[in-house]
Order: structure tokens, then sequence, then C-alpha cells
């Protein structure tokens, strides 16, 4: 393009480093240039079609408006205001300016208008100008783009001051330079033809934030000098020589599977050839064939029936028919996102032609994954194997470098990780955008919805509203999902899409089945192939003895026995009385184990206990909530303490989990004992007070009163009964309970009332509420992905602790890592020194590693400022804040016997039963 000396004299990129600079028109033709590849070759044909639709345009005159915003974000940069900002770093590039009569002195005011918010105000101006039949409210929700283009979104009131300073926009020659970069650019990229076309077309929300989140790509993509140096010779291809260093992928495009349900299944899963599709498979790769158009799809079923295998089946059919170019995968956990991404990427290897595809493991821990680290190091994962022997390329699966930062991790085209990751959409944080823009093209799946929260429900429920909005298809699983919380889902996705219908599904108690809304609701009753299992039910009192004496005789001739307490404390001392008998057959897996020993345990359960395992004569696991998720292990007996009716049944589905025929004669039969109740005899039985403080007495109440009269229960087949009586709005207290369980129900009103309440402080409005986003994030919460690094989450209510590395203190007076680790075992931890070399780095990923959650008794608001004191005063972190990995992070240190101590509590850990929490009085200190 050719530009006035006045529009090349004004700067958009500083390089204080060389004294370089680049003149804001130069950026902004980048930004065009960089948009309309995108739009080309990076949205999903989905994406494209859902803006293009929603404004009534075509394909082209919708890359048009995409560039023409690019080109044009920057605008605000040509004031006075930002311009002067210059002058402490290259004072020189703003003589060159006054030279052209663009005079940048700092203006007096205090606060300075932000340059996205001008140029909301200005790009207003111009068009008002240009089109003065144009309606305010009309242009607003295009010059949005344009004022939240950084992230923020400035309401009204803070547009509205910043009229107030028009010393800061500046004017005469000011206004004639924007004049001539907006007139230019406008017609650089075909959008004069058909500007006052879209100033008749209000945009809505949802477009306006995928507008947004493309503009925002380009910009960061044109502001990265490894792309675009800050040179203002433009000779040779420029875009392409970004693009060749850039390399994104395009979005996947799937080989096409055979029609045949148990061909496609093989196909995709080689690994179970000779299987055949389940009925739960068929019918959900059925409805995805079928439906009218992209919609939500809630699978409920029983454990180990492949849900999973059935959503990514029926992921493949939905992006194929609607243009999606990519899945996001989301489990409740980072423990159990990370054996899922080796799930999916051996199942995309089946799935890709000669494209390539972006593939990134999404939480706060990615990195420390071993398969996902070794996709980083070789940005690379192997030649994709293809039955053809045509020799034709095939595709690979990549971590793009451009596509791994933060904040840009979830437009990847394959993104799996925790819920947390597709929730943190619905929350008010800076460039929420560019979530918005990585789910809307993909394939959304989320696992065990159930275990969502109050609290977390709130923001699952507005995702689930945006997504409707997007038109964006959703797969929810769970096997114990309650019908209230299957309707809520349900609405929220309808009221997206527009609908004003009420939606509630029957209260059958069909089982596996399927709800689908595209539109219309569909309810599908799927035939069930499980195996059947006959439990018995039998109640324990709550003494260890007793506990010793049941499994002595049940494990006579050998056998597998899972022991399942609710909190820590508990399973720590169960595991200590169980050893004192059993010895070496006792084991115990919970969440306060460094990371690398917990990982260690889990996987040797898998090993022994698995469909495949090495089975042990005899074993006695004592756990927590470990053991209801994901782990396919399978007990020969279970003890459980007493909890939600859910919970309760997730558990049993570990029991007689494999078809085995050779089981010990005393466990042949499966049996399901309840403990953790005070007075079994009472009415109501109470459970034990660790048991109220985790899951609150009403929901333990209901799970007590649906299993009161029984003596066996049916598995699968009594799973969605049991689950609807215990969830029951309308259920009545049996006789003698009365008193207990409406003040149970009182107090579980209350606090329900108050997370939902703390949720909605943070969240985000429905996209049918605002006009335009400004606004929109009137509050924010901080970077949720620096918070999960840290081990905290923003959509999660519970009181998860502290999360600190483990480090211990030798005689030597020096730290060391773990001595039990796989890497770096012992290894000294420098103290006091600059860290930054390459050795330096992988050390401080070891210690990452090493990381251990504190209770929540040292994490209350009256102890945790104590708690921190003393944490900063065992170690020097002085060295340590340049890593990476370990910058901000807090160190426990223990003493050579494993003890420390904190806020006058005493903490001690040993690989065998992790970290322990006591008084002094209690340890003998």
């Amino acid at each position: 393009m050719e530009w006035s000396c006045l529009a090349r004299s004004v700067w958009g990129k500083l390089d204080p480093a060389s004294d370089g600079w680049m003149p804001l028109v130069r950026h902004l033709e980048d930004a065009a240039a960089v948009a309309d590849y995108l739009w080309e070759s990076f949205l999903s044909p989905a994406t494209r079609g859902f803006i293009c639709e929603s404004l009534g345009l075509t394909d082209d005159q919708g890359r048009r408006l995409v560039c023409w915003l690019a080109g044009i974000h920057d605008i605000g940069k040509a004031t006075p205001a930002f311009a002067a900002k210059a002058l402490p770093i290259l004072p020189q590039v703003l003589d060159r300016m006054r030279d052209h009569g663009l005079d940048a002195r700092p203006t007096p005011e205090d606060r300075q208008v932000p340059h996205a918010t001008a140029g909301q105000l200005l790009l207003d101006d111009w068009l008002a100008g240009r089109y003065p039949s144009s309606a305010k409210r009309v242009r607003s929700t295009l010059t949005c783009v344009v004022g939240c283009h950084h992230g923020a979104t400035p309401s009204a009131l803070v547009l509205q001051a910043a009229r107030n300073h028009p010393l800061q926009l500046g004017d005469g020659r000011w206004h004639e330079v924007r004049v001539e970069i907006l007139d230019k650019m406008t017609e650089h990229v075909g959008a004069g033809d058909h500007l006052e076309e879209w100033l008749n077309r209000r945009v809505s929300v949802p477009v306006q934030v995928l507008l947004t989140g493309i503009v925002i790509m380009a910009d960061w993509i044109a502001s990265n000098t490894d792309y675009f140096p800050y040179v203002d010779d433009l000779s040779g291809d420029r875009l392409g020589s970004a693009l060749d260093v850039l390399d994104l992928p395009e979005p996947w495009l799937p080989i096409a599977g055979a029609a045949d349900a148990d061909q496609l299944l093989v196909q995709r899963f080689p690994a179970l050839e000779g299987c055949r599709a389940r009925p739960l498979q068929e019918s959900l790769l059925a409805q995805a064939r079928n439906a009218r158009e992209p919609g939500l799809f809630i699978v409920e079923g029983p454990m180990g029936v492949g849900k999973t295998e059935a959503a990514l089946l029926a992921a493949e059919v939905l992006a194929e028919r609607f243009g999606l170019g990519g899945v996001f995968v989301g489990l409740p956990t980072m423990a159990t996102a990370d054996p899922m991404f080796d799930r999916v990427q051996r199942w995309l290897r089946t799935t890709v032609t000669d494209r390539d595809v972006s593939i990134t493991l999404a939480h706060g821990k990615a990195a420390l994954n071993d398969n996902y680290a070794g996709l980083l190091r070789r940005n690379w994962s192997g030649r994709l194997y293809s039955d053809s022997d045509s020799g034709d390329p095939v595709g690979e699966v990549v971590v793009n470098e451009w596509l791994r930062g933060r904040k840009r991790n979830g437009l990847a085209s394959f993104v799996i990780g925790t819920i947390d990751q597709s929730l943190f959409a619905a929350l008010k944080a800076k460039h929420i955008v560019l979530r918005h823009l990585g789910l809307v093209g993909k394939v959304v799946i989320i696992d065990e919805v159930h275990a969502a929260d109050d609290y977390m429900r709130e923001y699952l429920k507005r995702l689930l509203c945006w997504l409707g909005a997007y038109r964006t298809p959703v797969i929810l699983m769970s096997a114990t999902l309650p019908p209230g919380q299957r309707d809520e889902f349900l609405r929220a996705y309808a009221e997206g899409s527009g609908s004003m219908q009420s939606i509630a599904t029957s209260r059958s108690d069909d089982y596996p089945r399927i709800s689908m809304y595209d539109h219309q609701l569909a309810e599908i009753a799927v035939a069930s192939d499980a195996r059947v299992l006959d439990v018995s039910l039998g109640r324990l009192s709550d003494d260890l003895d007793n506990l010793v004496t049941l499994l002595r005789a049940a494990l006579v001739d050998g056998g597998c026995a899972a022991v399942i307490c609710n909190t820590v404390t508990r399973a720590q001392e169960t595991f200590a009385a169980l050893r004192d008998e059993f010895g070496s057959h006792v084991r115990l897996v919970h969440s306060r184990f460094i990371a690398p020993d917990r990982a260690r345990r889990e996987a040797r359960l898998v090993q022994e206990l698995g469909p495949t395992g090495n089975r042990p004569d005899r074993l006695i696991v004592v756990g927590t909530q470990v053991l209801e998720q994901s782990l396919d292990v399978d007990f020969d007996l279970m003890v459980t303490d007493l909890a939600p009716a859910d919970l309760m049944l997730q558990r049993a589905g570990r029991l007689h989990r494999h078809a085995r025929k050779d089981r010990p004669e005393g466990v042949a039969h499966p049996k399901l004992w309840i403990r953790g109740v005070v007075d079994w005899q009472a009415d109501p039985p109470q459970a034990v007070r660790g048991s109220r403080a985790v899951y609150g007495s009403q929901r333990i109440l209901h799970a007590a009163s649906v299993l009161k009269e029984l003596q066996s229960i049916r598995l699968p087949d009594d799973i969605p009964r049991l689950v609807r009586l215990a969830y029951d709005p309308e259920a009545q207290p049996p006789d003698g309970w009365q008193d207990v369980w409406h003040a149970a129900e009182d107090q579980d009103f209350r606090q329900r009332q108050r997370a939902i309440a703390r949720a909605h402080t943070y969240l985000i409005d429905s996209p049918a509420k605002p006009s335009t986003i400004s606004g929109l994030i009137d509050v924010e919460a901080g970077d949720p992905d620096r918070a999960e690094e840290q081990g905290k989450s923003q959509v999660r209510d519970s009181d998860e602790g502290l999360e600190v590395i483990a480090l211990w203190r030798t005689a030597d007076d020096l730290l060391h890592l773990p001595a039990g680790i796989a890497r770096y075992a012992g290894a000294v931890v420098p103290e006091g020194v600059q860290w930054g070399t390459a050795a330096d780095e992988k050390l401080a990923r070891a210690m990452a590693a090493c990381t251990l959650r504190l209770p929540a008794s040292l994490c209350y608001p009256a102890v945790i400022d104590s708690v921190i004191s003393d944490l900063e005063c065992m170690a020097d972190y002085s060295g340590w804040q340049q890593s990476r990995w370990i910058a901000g992070q807090l160190v426990l240190v223990f003493d050579d016997s494993g003890v420390s101590q904190v806020a006058g509590r005493v903490l001690s850990y040993d690989s065998e039963q992790g970290l322990r929490v006591s008084s002094p009085e209690e340890s003998g200190r």
C-alpha cells in the first residue's frame, strides 16, 4: 500500500533493545494479512459459517469484515496520548512525528486513555461522519471489537469518561492521519462497498466475541518479531515468510470412516479387533448421524460400557457433518486428563488425512506430563500410519509452538484437559474471547459431569448457554446424573440457542439413555448389554476392630478388598489399624502423597487389579475418593463410608468390575459393606463428622434413606432409580427422621445459595443479555491459567488447600529432592544463587513435580498467614524466581526424619502414608 509521509511517521511498535520501530500502518497491514490467512486456513468452516449466517454475509464478505477490523484495530495509537509513550524509550521517533505536524507531548491529565478505548471512540466518529444515517447502537456492535482487542471490555461509563479527555485523542493533523489510515485500509481490504450494508445489521454478542478473538489472534501474530521483524522494508513475501515460521496446522479433516458401527469401532480403536459396537455406541453414533443440526447430547450409562469411544466416534461424525475442526475433551481432574490425552492421541492417529493436526494438553501441570513433554521437545509425535499402500503423505499430530502459549492453547484443534479449561469461558477474565474462539469450532466432550458441585454447575450451565448460541455440539457423559441436573443442562443449552420452551425430561429409569436437544428434545432408551451384578449390602459399625474381623474372615482364602474413606485422615487411621493386622498386604492411596508417589501407587494398582493385571493373592487397598474416578480396577470386596448415593454407586462400579472366574470362595459373590456411621440403630443414622463436613448432612441423609430397607442392589439396573430417589427434591423423610432431615435441608439450601451467589460474582452474562461486549467483564477474576498452575481453580468452590513443593533438609544442611522419585532422586537443590542454566531448569522441573497439597485445616483465614510466613522462612527462595517452573511456589521442608512444623502443627511425611498432620501433643513433640 502507498501511504503518505504523515501516515508513515506514526509509530506502532517499538523495540528498545535494537532502537527499532515499526510504523503503525505497517503493523496494520500485517494484521490484516494475518486475519485473511486465519479466515482462509485456520478457522473451521463451522466458525466461518456461524459468523456469516448470523450477519447474512457471504464467505467472502465475512473475510473482508475480519480483515477490515484487524486492519484498523490499532487506530487508537494514532493519538498524542499513545505516541507520547515513546518519549522515555525512543524519543527520536517523536521528533520524526513532530516534523510532520504531529505533536505528542505528554498530556497533563493523570490518567491515560487506553489506545483500545480511544480506538473504539475514534472509529465510531469516523463511521458516523462517513455514514451519518447509521445508528450509534448498531455502530457500537462493530466498534466494540476495536475497543476490546486487548482482552478487557471497556464499559459505557469508561467510554464516556474517555470523551472528557480530548487532548489525549488529538485533532487537526491527528484527525487527518486517522482519516487517511481508516479510508485507505477500508479500500485496501475491499470493505468500502459493504460498510454501509454492515451498518444496517446489528452484530450479535456471540459474533462480536468471535470477531474480537480473531482480531486478537491477528494482532498477536503480527506483533511477534519472529514472524514480522520491525523493518519498514516490505520487499519479498513478508506474509509467506511469517507463515512458514508460524506453521499453524489447518482444521482437522478426518478420514471418512466405515458406515457400519462395528467396522468403524475397530478402524478407530484397533485394540478392539474382534469386538462389536456396544448398543450405547451404536445409538449415539446414529443420533449424531441423524441430528437436524448441532446440539447437546447427554449420555448416561454404567461404568465400562464404552462411553468415551462412543463420544469420539460421534464427534467424528458431527465434525464431518457440520464443519467442526477439532475436539475438546474435559475431565474432572488433572489425574484423569493425563491418561485421556494418550487415549485421544491413539484415536486421532486413525482419523488424520494428509493434514497435520494440532493437539495440546491443557491444565496447570501439563508440561510435567512426560508424553506431552516429549511432543514439546520433538514438536512431532511420529509418522502416523495408514492402511494405504499408495505412499501418499499422511498427516502428523503436532504441538504447535505458537498454540502452546498461555491463553492460546485452547485454539489448537484438539484440546484435552480439565473441565476447568472449558469453564474458564464463562469466567470474567481478560481474553475470554480467545477461549470462546477455541471452543466454537470444536465438538465439546465433557466426562463425569456429575462431579460438578453447585458452584461449578453455574459455570457449566452458562458455558452450555453460550455453546448453544454458537450452535456448537456438546456431548456430556455420566454414569450417575440426577434427573434435575440433566434438565438444567438441557435448558441452559436450549436457552442459548434461542428456545423459550420449557424442557423437562421424563423421570423414567431407562438406562443407558441419551437425551438430545437439537431444537427439539429427544429421549432415547438404549438396550443394556452390561453384565448384571447383584450386590449384597451390609452395615458395619465404625469400630476398626470390627473392620479387621470382617476382612480377616472374608479374605481367609485370599482376595482383593477396597476400604474407601471420605477423608484422608480416616484413611490413614484405617490403614494404620489394618497394617498392624495384615502387614504388607495393605496399601494406602489418597491425594496427600507427592505427585510421583501417588502416580506410582495408582499405576501399580492398575497393573495388578486392571483387566489384564497380575492379580495378587491377597490385597487390601485403603483409599479415598481417588478410587471412585477413572481407575479401571476390580475389587472382590468393598467397604465404603456412607456417602451420597451417586458416589457410592460410582465406588461400587469397581466391585467385581471384570468378569473373573477365579475369585476366592469368601468373595465369590460381590458384597458392599457400609460404615462411617456413628450408630446404625439411631433415627436417623448419623454419619461421622468428617463425612458430614465433606458432603453435607442432606446428601448423606438422602442416601441413607434410599438404602434404608435394601439388602441388595442390582447393577447397573438400579443406578438410575437410586440416583433419582436420592436427589428427588420432593423426597419425604422416614418416620422419626423429620427434625434432623428438615434441619439438614435448610442448611443445604443456605449453603447452596451462598455457593451460587459466589459463582455469580465472576460469571459472565448470558449471550442474550448485553447488546455489546463492552462491559462484559466488569470485574476481573485474574488469570485462571496462572491460578491453576499454582494448584487453585477459580471455577471450583472446594477448599483444596495450598499447594507446596516438598523438599528435605538433611544433616548437611542442604535441601534435597525426595529420595524416591524417578529422576533427580535426592538431588541437592541450591539456595541463594541465581538459576538460569539448562541444568537448573531440568532440576526445577523435577521440583515442580514434587508438589503436595496441604489440608484445608491449614488454609483457613485464621491460620493461612501464619502458615505462609512459616513456609517462607524454610528456604532461600531468591534464586528460584526466574524459573518458569517454580517461580512463586512455596516449599515445605522436612527434616531427616520426615517431620516439619508449620503454624504450631506437626507435619510428617513418608512414602507409605503420605502427609500427616497433628498437634505437637499428638505427635509427642
